[in-house]
């Protein structure tokens, strides 16, 4: 039924696509735009809102249109013929990484006090608590507790700091993933994650999956300081924000099983339990 009425309201010929996220992605030439479609399909409210309001202030010129039939939230936009990063590229260089630090400051900066993006106002130990109950009787909760337990000592501090850090809107999966070559520039993209939150959540993944060398995160943070001003957190909000950001990868592998994240929510909560320095730059 959607298919038949996005085929008809868009005067398109629209198939799916494969999508390892689990969201539903339709691509097809559309006659009433003359152009080729890329249609993203959403049930969350919040993801859906996210994307469609990144698109319309960071990339207005493929954003096309958005519509809401029955309990579906569909952006669309214009495709674009989109190549992953090299693996030549993967292996960064200090000039590649200033550049990956530049490009988050320049989404934090565009976007922050631009657009409205889920914002989650509650104390930093509280949403964890909500998100620990949501893992209880899972495979993960073991590992989960035990990483909470060791945290319990940093949560009244790192509340604290997080509270008064400046708020950004993050794109809440920033990575090497989401950043593709388009008409030989390198661009950002997949919004639907995106929230108001602390610099610092953006850098995680990318530093404890991608960026490794300290000298490359230092060149990081360099291109990240030309853009923005950035403080580096304490240690103990370090600490819990990469628990928290371990806990919302693995809320997302129990309801989609092909676990794109592979075991690196695993992984944070070993360098929690093992007491190390977390990310060293």
């Amino acid at each position: 039924m959607l298919l038949d009425f996005l085929n008809d309201y868009y005067q398109a010929e629209l198939e799916n696509i494969h999508d390892v996220a689990g969201n539903q992605h339709l691509v097809g030439y559309s006659q009433l735009y003359d152009c080729d479609l890329f249609v993203k399909i959403f049930e969350d409210e919040a993801m859906f809102y996210a994307e469609q309001h990144v698109n319309q202030v960071y990339c207005p010129e493929i954003y096309l249109d958005s519509v809401l039939y029955e309990d579906y939230y569909v952006v669309v936009l214009k495709d674009r013929k989109m190549q992953e990063v090299t693996a030549e590229e993967k292996n960064l260089l200090p000039k590649q990484a200033q550049k990956y630090g530049r490009m988050l400051a320049d989404f934090h900066n565009q976007l922050t006090g631009q657009v409205k993006v889920f914002n989650d106002e509650r104390p930093l130990s509280q949403r964890l608590a909500e998100k620990i109950a949501k893992l209880k009787g899972t495979e993960h909760e073991t590992d989960v507790v035990q990483a909470y337990q060791i945290l319990q000592a940093d949560l009244a501090a790192a509340d604290q700091e997080y509270q008064q850090l400046p708020k950004v809107v993050v794109h809440g999966d920033f990575s090497l993933r989401n950043i593709m070559v388009y008409d030989k520039h390198e661009i950002l993209i997949d919004f639907e994650k995106a929230h108001m939150g602390v610099a610092y959540e953006d850098m995680l993944k990318i530093f404890y999956n991608e960026v490794h060398a300290v000298t490359l995160r230092k060149e990081f943070l360099k291109g990240y300081r030309r853009q923005r001003r950035f403080e580096i957190p304490k240690i103990q909000l370090q600490r819990v924000m990469l628990f928290f950001v371990a806990l919302d990868i693995l809320e997302y592998h129990v309801t989609h099983p092909k676990k794109k994240f592979g075991n690196m929510a695993t992984r944070m909560l070993q360098t929690i339990v093992a007491g190390d320095a977390l990310l060293t730059i």
